[in-house]
């Protein structure tokens, strides 16, 4: 045998003995695909997720050729997660100031316990700590922290609950470079068990050296700094105050330094760390602890902090206290006689923040040939049958009708629209759930892969300033093409806002919808209107305000042919309001822009298909009024094909599959009767149909 023959040789004795000692270990283990893919070898691998291999299949996966052994984490595993440091992390050196910090933060035994029980190094240069939960389940994979940058890469994360990890001694075909995963210390026997408490100051550590943007504190910090001259205090105090001097006389401690980065433990605690500053190079204090004044996970400018320490948050005040301590230009101080001058020149007169920044405000009327202005874009988003569009990107649009009305589907039409052009789309729930919208979209065909473009969201919480700009912040990276609010009533209600007032209708505008209208995307509101026709006028429950938010398109669903399972229905689809124009433009009367066909196939699937020009609800139930009639005043029992032959003796015209669409809900709605005589199918008159007269199917 060759060398390279005997390691190949020894290292699948090494994998057959390593897979049986995980197992004797309470750890579920399976192959290595042998392409460099780097995922288990296993067809249907996700089964060993909730169940341990047996040893006869174990024998039989590692009793032959083999080149690597993978785990999979989670409870299957006795609560086993894997820490993972990247290779880019290691070639930085963060594992060296790892052990630093946490032996500086008087955590040095967890250090120890972590690289001692189960450490092995990657063919990428990466680090693996395996370890147990002895309190609490494994969460799912998570990454801890992460390079700066649009191709930053990963630097710390997880392979938490289902999560597979290759091990020791894998290597050969396992992976591109063909290199081996090695131990490094410790061994299977020797995995450390961490508490959920212990397992959060270690992953806390890691995420010290996340360089992803973190919600700022306060709106103003993110803003740009205005130019014109003149230094505000809030600026002159950020450049001559150190953080040692904002924090030490409060107690705060140092931990660990390098460079200008610091770590911070708050007063009255004596291990670990509450703080960090200038981590990453940007300049800011960033506060894990809940125990200070500052609000936990998030970031701080000095000034800010100065703000939240000595004035309660509030900016104004602050920035005029450190005007009277010598902070900020002089130099636009003003004489009597300067003012009388500026009466006479309104030009001069500038509007300050409350920064002392020079800004502007939406108020002032500008030159219109200044104004950067493009035309007018049509609707891109929810195309009817005629290849025309219905909503309109970078603006508010709302859908609205009474309960059960069919809205939400229509609203639905236009996710699975955009997930068929892999688009993603934003989902924020306020009247189903995950389970119930997932189960809708796939009865409309989306697929499982379409959903990885589909994010949701159930809010159960107020909203807060730091919130919304972690939203922000996604719809930034992820760049949704639709973001859905279904319910916006319900919404209101979480919030604590009246329906029935303006100020409070125009507030949850201006701190969800607004805020939500960036990277062109298509905001939709779905909203209630009241039972009675008489009073709910032409929007939807509540105050006019409402109405008046939107700037794209509302429009108003109304049930034409109630639809349940399988029965067929249609909507009719109303424009109350088209600021822009384009969508009036393509309705009937410039208000009737079609119908919504809900199709219930056989197979349990649903189509939903809009339809322009003529209202085709009304084709189906005329269709289904002659048949009825036909059937009444014929009083014969005929089959499918006697009845063709019938109705186009009677120049009733009708195709095959349109006829047998119609007798379907004909005798749903029970209208016909039929019975089975031989191989053949006999229909009868029942009762007379009545357009309008469909009885929907009811949940049980």
């Amino acid at each position: 045998m060759t060398e390279s023959e005997i390691a190949n040789e020894k290292r699948s004795n090494d994998v057959l003995t390593t897979a049986l000692r995980f197992a004797a270990a309470g750890i579920c283990a399976v192959p290595v695909a042998g392409d460099g893919s780097k995922r288990p070898g296993l067809p249907a691998w996700t089964a060993y997720q909730k169940k341990r291999p047996t040893a006869e299949e174990l024998m039989g996966w590692f009793g032959k050729k083999q080149d690597g052994v993978g785990i999979i984490c989670g409870a299957i595993s006795g609560n086993l997660e894997m820490l993972e440091l990247e290779g880019r992390a290691v070639a930085k050196k963060l594992h060296i100031e790892l052990r630093e910090i946490f032996e500086q933060s008087q955590h040095g035994q967890l250090w120890t316990r972590l690289i001692n029980g189960y450490m092995e190094t990657t063919p990428s240069g990466g680090i693996h700590w395996l370890y147990r939960i002895s309190d609490g389940k494994v969460p799912g994979n998570t990454k801890i922290a992460q390079a700066a940058g649009e191709d930053g890469g990963c630097l710390a994360e997880t392979r938490g609950e289902g999560g597979f990890v290759i091990t020791a001694p894998s290597g050969g075909r396992c992976h591109p470079s063909g290199n081996p995963w090695q131990i490094s210390a410790g061994s299977i026997e020797t995995i450390p068990t961490f508490t959920m408490e212990e397992r959060a100051i270690i992953h806390q550590y890691f995420a010290l050296y996340d360089e992803v943007p973190k919600p700022e504190w306060i709106g103003e910090e993110t803003k740009p700094r205005k130019e014109g001259g003149v230094t505000s205090p809030g600026d002159d105090y950020e450049g001559s105050v150190t953080w040692e001097a904002i924090l030490e006389p409060l107690g705060w401690t140092k931990v660990y330094s390098k460079g200008e980065a610091t770590a911070w433990r708050r007063p009255g605690k004596n291990e670990g760390i509450s703080a960090t500053t200038n981590f990453n190079g940007n300049g800011k204090l960033f506060v894990f602890s809940t125990s200070t004044i500052f609000q936990a996970q998030s970031s701080y400018s000095k000034f800010a902090a100065y703000t939240q320490i000595e004035h309660r948050g509030d900016f104004k005040s602050a920035a005029s206290h450190l005007r009277t301590q010598g902070f900020g230009a002089t130099s636009d101080l003003k004489t009597d006689w300067d003012y009388i001058e500026a009466a006479n020149k309104p030009s001069h007169v500038q509007l300050h923040d409350e920064n002392e920044e020079i800004t502007t405000s939406s108020w002032i009327p500008q030159d219109i040939t200044d104004m950067q202005l493009e035309d007018e874009p049509g609707p891109s988003i929810l195309k009817r049958e005629d290849g025309n569009f219905i909503l309109y990107a970078n603006k508010i649009n709302a859908i609205f009708g009474e309960s059960e009305s069919g809205k939400t589907w229509i609203a639905l039409e236009a996710v699975r629209q955009e997930l068929k052009a892999k688009h993603t789309v934003f989902y924020l729930d306020f009247e189903d759930s995950a389970r119930g919208i997932k189960n809708r979209l796939k009865t409309m065909g989306v697929e499982t892969g379409g959903l990885r473009h589909f994010r949701y969201a159930n809010p159960d919480e107020g909203m807060t300033r730091g919130v919304m700009d972690v939203i922000q912040s996604e719809i930034a990276i992820h760049k949704p093409s639709l973001i859905v609010v279904d319910g916006v009533n319900a919404a209101m209600n979480l919030l604590g806002l009246d329906l029935e007032k303006n100020k409070d209708a125009t507030t949850f505008s201006q701190l969800i919808l607004r805020p939500m209208r960036m990277e062109n995307a298509c905001i939709l509101t779905i909203d209630h209107v009241t039972k009675s026709k008489d009073t709910r006028g032409n929007y939807a429950i509540g105050a006019q305000a409402k109405r008046a938010d939107i700037d794209g398109v509302a429009i108003a669903v109304e049930v034409a042919m109630p639809f349940g399972r399988g029965l067929d229905g249609c909507l009719n689809l109303k424009v109350t309001k088209d600021r822009p124009g384009f969508v009036r433009a393509i309705c009937q009367d410039a208000k009737d822009l079609g119908i919504a066909n809900l199709k219930s196939n056989k197979d349990g699937t649903i189509q939903v298909t809009i339809s322009g020009g003529a209202i085709q609800v009304s084709t189906r139930e005329q269709k289904m009024a002659e048949i009825s009639q036909f059937f009444e005043a014929s009083g014969d029992e005929m089959s499918q094909n006697e009845l063709r032959k019938n109705l186009r003796a009677s120049h009733i015209e009708i195709g095959n599959d349109e006829l047998s669409a119609t007798l379907e809900s004909l005798i749903a709605s029970g209208h016909i009767e039929y019975r089975k005589h031989g191989q053949k199918y006999l229909y009868k008159h029942k009762k007379q149909f009545v357009i309008g007269d469909v009885n929907a199917w009811e949940s049980e």
